[in-house]
């Protein structure tokens, strides 16, 4: 069972939203460990699930019912009427102010007998100081995520973005998504990737591909040119039974992933070539890195600056969103925007 858990630094208090990708767990951790270090009487607490996680975590009986919610299969808006986006509104810093959002949606690979592939999509608009900060025109989607820069008309309109993917999983599951949902919120480039190294396969008859790593990963990457690639889920598993046998699995050091992604190599075409590269980073248990954004010397505002912060405070926090409305650090005065990330689990 995977965990992410977000927070919104003014705002929200730590550790408001919790979101799990799969019911299994391969942690040598028992899976509720990280969950249950939540308040179960968290007012604003929320834990968003897989199906069935959801049914697991609500038979621990530790949260309250009402606050485990099950993800619906997000689906393209332009076909389907209904918005399967779970949507948390983040309250305006001002009484002038407009107020963020947060976005979610559960991303499930089709024909996927495992039900280990998929991925959590996750876009942060932060809240503004004044209505005059935010005014975004919106375009009409364009066919294809490339044409990213120039759906709004600046930087400061722009969201954060997030693929989490601890199995991982193709570009296809991903695409309908990328392609209207983190379009029109103008949340592309990616700012952070994460998504496994390591490629891990049984036979077909054992359940074939069990973690398809940089090979669906960079697929990923040559599409959404995220800022930020970070390992996921690559750490010692504990396998026991009797398919372990004939499992099969292929390393991906963070130096030869990096070699294709940062700086852009000719898999890539022309124009991500001229665009910044993707910063590869895995983390240790327990580390912390800041993720600031903001503006660059081009004055292009898409540079991102990786900060190591040290030891995790809090252990059960796989991910805190956190939005900075002061002036960026690059001495620019420009706004930014900061994602920190920390490793809390020596096995997931």
């Amino acid at each position: 069972m995977q965990e992410l858990v977000m927070r919104h630094s003014y705002l929200l208090p730590p550790s408001n939203q919790s979101t799990t990708s799969t019911a299994e767990s391969e942690s040598s951790e028992s899976p509720s460990a990280t969950l249950k270090q939540l308040s179960p009487s968290g007012r604003k607490t929320l834990i968003l699930a897989e199906p069935g996680a959801a049914k697991t975590i609500k038979k621990w009986k530790y949260f309250d019912a009402s606050k485990v919610i099950p993800f619906k299969r997000w689906e393209n808006p332009h076909l389907h009427p209904t918005d399967s986006l779970v949507r948390i509104p983040v309250p305006p810093i001002t009484d002038n102010g407009t107020p963020g959002e947060v976005t979610i949606a559960f991303l499930p690979q089709k024909n996927d007998l495992t039900g280990l592939h998929n991925a959590i999509g996750i876009t942060y608009r932060p809240p503004t100081l004044s209505t005059s900060f935010f005014d975004p025109p919106y375009a009409t989607p364009p066919c294809s995520p490339r044409s990213f820069t120039s759906t709004l008309s600046s930087q400061t309109d722009r969201a954060l973005s997030v693929i989490f993917s601890p199995h991982g999983c193709t570009y296809q599951t991903i695409a309908p998504y990328a392609t209207s949902h983190l379009v029109s919120q103008a949340a592309l480039p990616l700012t952070t990737l994460l998504h496994p190294f390591d490629r891990i396969s049984n036979p077909w008859y054992l359940g074939g591909n069990i973690i398809s790593g940089f090979p669906g990963g960079v697929s990923i990457a040559q599409n959404l040119c995220p800022k930020t690639w970070i390992s996921a889920h690559d750490g010692d598993k504990e396998s026991t039974g009797f398919a372990t046998w004939s499992i099969k699995s292929r390393k991906w050091e963070r130096e030869e992933v990096e070699s294709v992604v940062s700086p852009r190599s000719e898999r890539f075409g022309e124009k991500e070539k001229m665009a910044m590269g993707t910063v590869v980073l895995v983390l240790e248990s327990g580390e912390v890195v800041r993720l600031a954004q903001g503006g660059d010397m081009f004055g292009s505002g898409m540079g991102v600056r990786v900060e190591r912060v040290g030891s995790s405070q809090k252990d059960g926090s796989v991910m805190d969103m956190i939005h900075g409305d002061e002036e960026s650090a690059c001495g620019d005065g420009s706004r930014g925007e900061e994602i920190a990330i920390s490793n809390t689990s020596e096995a997931c």
